[in-house]
């Protein structure tokens, strides 16, 4: 299974870093940034939104791979880029640095690959993956299921900032970076709610 990329032992171990979001989180926790764990909360999701009475394979995986390309696109731009970390004797005489010695963003960054950037979307699903199972037996469209939507998409975001940070090692950028982020997570949740058994509430409200 390792061969394949399978190591259980590294998806267990990210699985209870998202779990756990106020733990301080390693820098090199997704240095492996195996895929086999995304594609299983993936495909349980979308398993469960299936109990549920609704297909949505396609739209996940769309939503996903859309998604991922346009934040590993968007976070590696903000991620400053790696520069041998030598500070020069005598600072008053100091040249301009070139533009690749730059520390600041604007390069695609060096850490955060996009395999790293799936990895971090995928695993950090799990709490919409929660609610989705909760759906089955439940309607989610009702304000008890509203509310726990919303919270799972904020440990999701959450979460998800946090490695994002730690992986590109941005500091003091947790709140930018969890912007995109929440939108991303926003429509796997809206696809938990009106996925689920509804109540017919909220075609009640908009009806009228």
């Amino acid at each position: 299974m390792e061969e394949l990329g399978m190591n259980f032992g590294h998806i267990q171990t990210k699985t209870l870093a998202v779990l756990n979001p106020l733990k301080q989180i390693d820098h090199h926790l997704m240095d492996d940034s195996d895929l086999g764990g995304p594609i299983l909360f993936f495909l349980l999701f979308g398993t469960f939104l299936l109990f549920s009475g609704k297909v949505h394979f396609g739209y996940i995986y769309g939503l996903a791979l859309l998604g991922s390309t346009s934040l590993h696109v968007i976070l590696s731009l903000m991620s400053p880029v790696e520069t041998p970390n030598s500070q020069p004797a005598y600072p008053q005489y100091n040249e301009p640095q070139e533009p690749s010695q730059s520390q600041h963003g604007g390069h695609f960054s060096t850490t955060l690959t996009y395999p790293r950037s799936a990895s971090v979307l995928g695993y950090c699903l799990l709490p919409l993956v929660a609610t989705s199972l909760v759906g089955i037996v439940m309607p989610m469209d009702t304000p008890i299921g509203i509310v726990m939507t919303t919270a799972a998409i904020m440990w999701c975001t959450y979460s998800a900032s946090g490695m994002f940070c730690a992986v590109g090692r941005m500091r003091g950028m947790r709140g930018l970076v969890a912007y995109p982020l929440g939108l991303f997570y926003v429509g796997f949740g809206i696809m938990g709610i009106f996925s689920s058994r509804g109540s017919g509430l909220l075609t009640k409200t908009t009806s009228t």
